[in-house]
């Protein structure tokens, strides 16, 4: 039988980080892979290579030869912050391997709550395990709600965690057990 699949988004900050033990506790690793999902903003002010000069016998008409000679192209930045993105990702991944889960990482671009729903639904995950500000009112309005569009977008159980403002630990605030 194949894992049922759980869906972790990670901020990058170490109060999303605090979803992990509770997926060590509760969950078996025998049971459940866990997808690990780091979202970021989509890199600005990057554009597509560079137009090439127009040569006519040698001679290059209207630019510098010295203006091109090593352009960033925009597909490196991206796979630049990916593979950075990725790194960051490494601590976690290592920590549910070394509990006996399969870990798989992903990095996408774009809004948050999109990024997550998509994931979710392409890999057809069984549950959703992230950390929420908890904000309301002005606050919810004002910034969005990352975890509220998702639970509302997805059929599948969405496991919130309104963490403490400390910073994260291996200890759970009540004593949980892995479920048989």
């Amino acid at each position: 039988m194949a894992p049922h699949k759980v869906l972790v988004p990670l901020d990058g900050s170490e109060f999303s980080r605090q979803v992990l033990p509770y997926i060590r506790s509760l969950l078996d690793a025998r049971l459940f892979s866990v997808i690990l999902l780091r979202v970021a903003s989509t890199p600005e002010g990057v554009t597509s290579p560079p137009p090439r000069p127009l040569a006519l016998d040698g001679w290059l008409l209207g630019r510098d030869p010295r203006d091109h000679e090593h352009p960033i192209f925009q597909s490196q930045v991206w796979d630049g912050l990916r593979a950075e993105l990725r790194q960051e990702l490494e601590p976690e991944l290592s920590l549910l391997t070394e509990s006996g889960f399969g870990v798989t990482a992903l990095v996408r671009f774009g809004d948050p709550a999109q990024e997550i729903i998509e994931v979710a639904r392409s890999e057809q995950v069984a549950l959703v395990v992230m950390a929420t500000h908890g904000r309301s009112g002005l606050g919810r309005l004002l910034l969005g709600s990352v975890a509220e569009a998702v639970l509302r977008s997805l059929h599948v159980p969405v496991m919130m965690l309104r963490p403490q403002p400390t910073a994260a630990d291996e200890t759970l605030p009540v004593e949980a057990h892995p479920v048989p």
